[in-house]
Formats: structure tokens, C-alpha cells, sequence
């Protein structure tokens, strides 16, 4: 099973990125709500945001990526890091694995 670990960096300044927030979250509620995002948030320092992703592939999250309103902006670019997990805490597999249906 492959995950995705995504950084994105903030290329302007917070102000001019908040200005985009929330047309932004809009569109990665929608991969929260379909399961391929399981985490996201802002890092701190706030100089961009962290993302893990599953039960997607690259080529989707570059997609992603490109349509996202930071991204299509010039506000963010984003770092995408496969991995394969090689241990779970407690029950998160079968979680995982219910988010696939």
C-alpha cells in the first residue's frame, strides 16, 4: 500500500495566501471527504502545509496539485514523497482499508 507524504511551501506572503484560503480548502475538502487526503495542516512556522495522502496515485495528486487555487495562483508549490508504510498503530490499516471502499 502507497502513501503520500505532500509539503507545500508558500511562495508570497501569508497575507496574499489567506486571501486564497478559503477557495483552497473548498477544493481539498473534497479529497478529505473522499478519503485520498487523510491528513491536512498547516506547518509550523506557517510557511505552507503538510498532507498525507493514500489510495491515489501520483499522476492524481499532481492533477490535484495543478487545479489547486495556491498552486494555479503562483501561492504554493507542492513536494510529493512516495512512500510504503511498513507499520501501523493499532487498528489504522483497517481504518485505511474501510476508506477504500
Amino acid at each position: 500500500m502507497s502513501m503520500f507524504a505532500i509539503i507545500s511551501t508558500y511562495k508570497k506572503n501569508l497575507d496574499e495566501v489567506d486571501k486564497k484560503r478559503e477557495e483552497h480548502l473548498a477544493y481539498v475538502k473534497n479529497f478529505i471527504l473522499s478519503g485520498k487526503f487523510l491528513v491536512v495542516g498547516r506547518k509550523n512556522p506557517i510557511d505552507g502545509a503538510v498532507i498525507i495522502a493514500h489510495n491515489v496515485t501520483k499522476k492524481e495528486l499532481e492533477e490535484i496539485f495543478e487545479n489547486d487555487p495556491y498552486y494555479m495562483n503562483g501561492l504554493a508549490e507542492y513536494a510529493i514523497t512516495e512512500f510504503n508504510p511498513a507499520s501501523f498503530a493499532n487498528g489504522l490499516k483497517d481504518i485505511l482499508e474501510k476508506l477504500k471502499k
